[in-house]
């Protein structure tokens, strides 16, 4: 039998790649070999995979396949997944809101925006009349897609294993601030360095770590933000950080005092739980699946009232008997995440007959 993973391109550093490679796995131990079929040649490590690329997918197919396309949004030709035999799973992760490309880039891109998402939930009405089974990564996601009739909704995390840092607490703190996500404007990074504006007024000797990636199509956003780190005069404290691997992605967040999520819409935010791993303590505004990823542990705030937000890190940054019991309550959380059974849970879906 084979399982089929069907996506845009599979990345070893974002949540759907981190996902992918980690349902891999759960379906190699129940005895599938592992297929992926992708619009864009693979760029990563090797795995114990197949690749295929849609436009030359040739490899036979049976009744007994599975099927599973990750979906973001339109984009993925999504007609051979539908026609190929065998079981259909959609793997939910999100789509983006056009609202948060108005005024944040071009006139051109709003508009294309908005008709991608349009585009996008067309697709997903279709794609509700022949999957079998929708499996959403988070109970916000779930809620996203609730008005569609999918048969089989299951709600099941980005399916990954987490490290968490083994090193023991310094009674002092590094006072800089790191965020981790593409350059895209409903992650607010413009927030995030106006938020950094405050806290170098208290903290002078503070770096502001922005990680992520630049997407082409929104270099307008980005060049923006470079123009508001002038603004506030943050040239030399504000450092965008670029093409960094998995494992430099999470030296920094190691070497870093707090990470501060500013984004307003978020399907899961893997890179809250890398913090949690590494040891450092999370404040995140209260958007999208945020609280739900976060279970209860880090800082949620409800509003962008800057001062009260430096408020409440430094009160638990600071203060060691606060800050360790905030990391121990992050660690347990990802612990909880560490102990979800992927292969019990997917066997029994499929044990199960989705049909």
């Amino acid at each position: 039998m084979n399982v089929f993973q069907h996506l845009d391109e599979l990345k070893d550093s974002d949540g759907v790649g981190n996902d992918a490679i980690g349902l891999a796995n759960v379906f190699t131990s129940l005895g599938y070999q592992s297929h992926f079929v992708t619009r864009l040649p693979r760029k990563g490590k090797p795995l114990n995979s197949k690749f295929h690329l849609v436009s030359s997918f040739q490899h036979p197919t049976t009744s007994n396949d599975i099927h599973i396309l990750h979906y973001g949004g339109a984009g993925y030709p999504y007609s051979i997944f539908q026609n190929l035999p065998g079981r259909k799973i959609l793997r939910f992760h999100n789509i983006t809101p056009a609202q948060f490309y108005k005024n944040t880039t071009t006139p051109d891109i709003y508009s294309a925006m908005e008709k991608f998402e349009s585009l996008s939930y067309l697709e997903i009405a279709s794609l509700s009349i022949f999957c079998d089974s929708i499996w959403c990564d988070s109970e916000y996601n779930f809620q996203t897609i609730s008005e569609y009739q999918f048969k089989n909704p299951y709600v099941i995390p980005i399916c990954k294993s987490y490290e968490t840092n083994s090193e023991i607490e310094s009674p002092t703190r590094n006072q800089s601030l790191v965020f981790v996500g593409r350059y895209s404007p409903q992650k607010k990074w413009e927030d995030f360095i106006e938020l950094f504006s405050f806290w170098i007024k208290e903290f002078p000797d503070a770096k502001c770590l922005c990680i992520g990636s630049v997407i082409g199509a929104f270099d307008g956003y980005f060049d923006r933000l470079t123009k508001t780190v002038e603004r506030f005069g943050l040239e030399g404290k504000v450092h965008f950080l670029t093409g960094k691997t998995d494992l430099e992605v999470i030296s920094f967040l190691k070497e870093s005092g707090a990470f501060v999520s500013m984004s307003e819409h978020e399907g899961f935010c893997l890179p809250i739980l890398e913090a949690f791993g590494s040891g450092i303590p999370v404040f995140a505004y209260s958007a999208g699946a945020v609280p739900g990823t976060m279970k209860g542990a880090g800082v949620i705030f409800q509003s962008k009232d800057y001062l009260s937000i430096v408020h409440q890190i430094r009160e638990n940054l600071f203060q060691i008997e606060k800050r360790t019991s905030l990391i121990h309550d992050q660690y347990r959380v990802l612990e909880s995440y560490n102990q979800f059974p992927f292969q019990e849970v997917i066997s029994g879906i499929l044990e199960s007959g989705i049909q």
